[in-house]
């Protein structure tokens, strides 16, 4: 039994009908003309092609089809019917046959008996079937023995009377790149009539294919979202779910199986609904895999997980496709279909509600399709104004969140269809003049022939907007305002003249003591003699012996109760939101647990032992064995037997150090100050050379910048000698990677080299001495800053990290434990550097 169009279907399938029926009424009356050819090309190109444009389920097909009917009943007319992709090519001919009685579906491949045809004859295929350049692939082009070829069944059609028509259906996926379709249409078919159907508004695949073919004037009958929903065809709405996770944990979570126990968990109570209601009707999941190999088992494996039994679950892929792919979606006994891509256009399911992506595409083409499959409304539902919201709604769940960005534009362009019809005011005639063809617009002659208003460009063809600016233009505008910019180099030091030290030790006013045996250009600044400062310093160093080191970090290692808890922790608390994405409402988010991934929490474990390794102290192997023997013996005190296998210990270990970070971090920490030795650095030399003249400095022990200075080590520098309370006494530029330098080991680091060596009035630790390090960035992804804020020296004590707030007071930086990062303390006085 055929389905009755709705109101607002019988409207379009009525307005279509009149607009082609006109034309092909045109058409009949100049058959006999001389000047057919050129009068049925001018008919075709104002009054030939119509566009239904409406959302994915408003009924595309059956206002095509119907219209298709009306027309082959009236007008003696074949048709060829171009679907998409090949495995459609079933469903369009079942529709045909189920739903269009006056029609009459065959095979081109089998059916192209010219003593056969009958008006209203649908040959569907797809334009790969006909319109390829090797010869063998298209074997429809070819006469048998039995049958011509689809070429020579047009002509004879044709002369036979016959007009011919062609219906595009999603037609804003027919026409991208296919230049032998567009010869194949426009030179073998050469349509009456064209029917194009799409989903999506003004397609540049659409208007470029209009382009191709000379068609002036394209009869648009739009459908909005609105007039299906009231009709009962559409759900109220898609509501489309990401999650949100604090960056220092995302790296953790299974965003894939969390969307998919989402989604799962929404399914299950859209069936406990529908069972509530009565209504007998398993609803579908759907499931779009992402590319990677294993996608398919992974999730195959997560549905039984969650309950799903095998006889449930189908598949179809490219790779291995679902011959049965469109019984699926009346075969109850299936619950969930997993798939990749080709699923996701003309595959009918009105009973699926959920979706969960596991793909990022932002493309809102590909949007357009996943929200379809779940828009339509089951029929055994429509009508039902008493059935409860929930199953008003769609449901997409989205493993990443990025992918959103295609859905929303998807509705964007849904929402952008207004309802419309084909104008029927409008009048394009044509008449012969002479045995020239002239156009008779609204009733006025025009006096230009067909072919000069081609040629002049005076037709009326399809808008098509394009760019309103020259690119190449804003680029050279572009390319000039940036070299207007100018840029200057930051001097270093605040003099105009330079003083230099004399190999006596006395300041010079005529600059620097040129180095005996160097060139004129290099400059020599001695230690001086007018203050006192040590001449070798402190460096910290840890201990070679790599036993003894694992076993402080083993024995640090606690593995209290909380620590202990990480190694069952599953999941983790994450927002969860859902957004309506035609109205653009969002509703209140949900707190949800997201299930941890162990593939990365593996990952993150290796590198938190990696990180421990002190340029190759550590033995990582022997560390790993060490916690993971101690966490077993923990495990078994505690009575938890069931995690006491090896995989079971390994995967709580690496939970642990990843989950609890703190305690490898401080094992090692309590490890390394045990294990770190206090030795004497090399003497600090006697000078310094520089191949320009330094600016001079009031506290440093060679009494100038040196040239190594960063701006804001300069700054900084500059500061310090502008003490005017006597609190700084001198200060040294701590050289890196230098034996004289002082330098102190982090966990995982290089050895750390704070900038400055201060000397401190009255200062009680470390001998008067400050370690003075300054940051132009307090945070890093890598930890350095965040480490280097919590060093200690065994001797000079904690080290002082400093920020150049707006470059405008120097701020101290101190490690907030809580919350793992580094924070601006308070404003520097030069008199805290003495309890510090």
């Amino acid at each position: 039994m055929s389905i009755v169009p709705k109101g607002f279907q019988l409207a379009a399938i009525d307005n279509a009908y009149s607009v082609l029926s006109d034309c092909l009424s045109e058409i009949e009356k100049v058959r006999l003309s001389v000047t057919f050819d050129a009068q049925k090309k001018t008919i075709v190109a104002h009054k030939g092609c119509l566009l239904f444009e409406a959302p994915t389920g408003t009924g595309k097909t059956l206002m095509a089809g119907c219209t298709m009917e009306k027309l082959s009943k009236k007008h003696k007319i074949l048709w060829f019917w171009f679907a998409p992709f090949s495995g459609l090519i079933d469903q369009a001919t079942n529709t045909v046959k189920a739903e269009f009685p006056k029609l009459t579906a065959k095979s081109v491949d089998t059916e192209r008996h010219v003593a056969n045809l009958r008006s209203g004859d649908v040959f569907i295929t797809t334009w790969s079937s006909v319109a390829v350049s090797n010869a063998e692939s298209r074997k429809v082009r070819q006469n048998t023995e039995t049958m011509p070829s689809i070429d020579e069944m047009i002509v004879y059609a044709k002369k036979a009377g016959f007009h011919i028509g062609v219906v595009v259906d999603e037609s804003h996926h027919s026409f991208r790149g296919q230049s032998q379709a567009f010869s194949f249409y426009k030179d073998v078919i050469n349509p009456d009539v064209t029917i194009m159907a799409t989903a999506t508004p003004k397609d540049v695949d659409v208007d470029n294919f209009i382009q191709s073919h000379d068609i002036k004037y394209v009869h648009r009958i739009s459908v909005s979202r609105q007039q299906a929903i009231d009709a009962g065809l559409l759900k109220s709405g898609v509501k489309v779910a990401v999650f949100k996770a604090n960056t220092n944990i995302s790296g953790l979570i299974d965003f894939r199986k969390t969307a998919l126990q989402c989604g799962v968990r929404t399914h299950r109570e859209i069936k406990q609904i529908l069972a509530d209601q009565g209504q007998n009707i398993t609803p579908l999941l759907l499931i779009q895999a992402d590319s990677s190999e294993d996608s398919i088992k992974q999730i195959t494996n997560w549905l039984h997980e969650f309950g799903f039994r095998t006889e449930n679950i189908r598949v179809h892929t490219a790779d291995e496709p679902d011959p049965h792919l469109i019984a699926i979606a009346h075969d109850e006994s299936v619950e969930a279909l997993i798939f990749k891509m080709s699923v996701a256009t003309g595959f009918d399911a009105p009973r699926a509600f959920t979706l969960v992506s596991m793909r990022t595409s932002r493309d809102s083409d590909f949007g357009i399709q996943i929200v379809g499959r779940i828009m339509r409304v089951d029929k055994r539902l429509q009508g039902d104004i008493t059935i409860p919201k929930q199953l008003k709604y769609g449901y997409v769940f989205l493993s990443d969140k990025e992918g959103q960005t295609g859905l929303t534009s998807a509705a964007q362009r849904i929402n952008a269809i207004k309802s419309e019809l084909a104008p029927l005011t409008r009048t394009t005639d044509v008449v012969a003049i002479d045995n020239d063809v002239h156009y008779v617009n609204n009733g006025q002659i025009s006096l230009f022939t067909a072919e000069q208003e081609e040629a002049s460009g005076h037709t009326e063809a399809v808008e098509v907007d394009s760019p309103t600016s020259n690119a190449s233009e804003e680029k050279a505008y572009q390319f000039d305002l940036f070299n207007s910019w100018g840029f200057v180099n930051e001097a270093i030091g605040p003099y105009s003249t330079t003083l230099s030290i004399e190999p006596d030790g006395h300041i010079g006013t005529a600059g620097a003591t040129e180095a005996a045996g160097r060139s004129p250009s290099s400059y020599t600044y001695r230690l001086r003699t007018d203050i006192s400062y040590p001449r070798q310093f402190k460096r910290a160093v840890v201990s070679l012996d790599n036993s003894k080191i694992l076993t402080e970090i083993v024995n640090k290692f606690v593995f209290d109760e909380r620590t202990l808890s990480a190694t069952q922790q599953s999941a983790t608390r994450i927002l969860m939101e859902q957004t309506e994405i035609f109205e653009g409402r969002r509703d209140r988010p949900h707190e949800i647990n997201a299930l941890l991934a162990q593939v990365e929490i593996d990952k993150l474990a290796q590198q938190s032992l990696f990180s421990t390794n002190r340029d190759g102290i550590i033995d990582i192997r022997s560390l790993h064995a060490a916690l993971a023997a101690k966490l077993q013996n923990e495990l078994e005190r505690m009575g938890w037997l069931h995690m006491t296998t090896p995989d079971k210990v390994r995967e709580g270990l690496h939970k642990i150090l990843v989950l609890r970070p703190e305690a490898l971090k401080k094992a090692v920490d309590e490890a390394i100050a045990l294990n770190t030795e206090v030795e004497n650095a090399s003497f600090i030399p006697d000078f310094i050379m520089a191949d320009h003249e330094l600016a001079y400095s009031r506290l440093n022990i060679y009494g100038v910048y040196p040239s190594d200075l960063n701006t804001w080590e300069t700054a900084f520098a500059e500061e310090m000698d502008n003490d005017l309370d006597d609190i700084i006494v001198w200060w040294h530029r701590n050289l890196p990677r230098k034996d004289y330098s002082v330098c102190l080991p982090l966990p995982g680091q290089p050895n750390f080299y704070p900038d400055f060596i201060v000397g401190i009035k009255n200062r009680a630790r470390g001998n008067g001495i400050l370690l003075v390090e300054v940051k132009r960035v307090i945070n890093d992804e890598n930890q350095n800053a965040q480490l280097k804020a919590q060093a200690v020296h065994p001797e000079y004590k904690k080290v002082m990290m400093l920020y150049w707030e707006n470059e405008d007071r120097w701020m101290t930086v101190e490690y907030d434990e809580t919350h793992d990062k580094n924070i601006l303390d308070r404003v520097l006085r030069f008199d805290s550097m003495q309890s510090y």
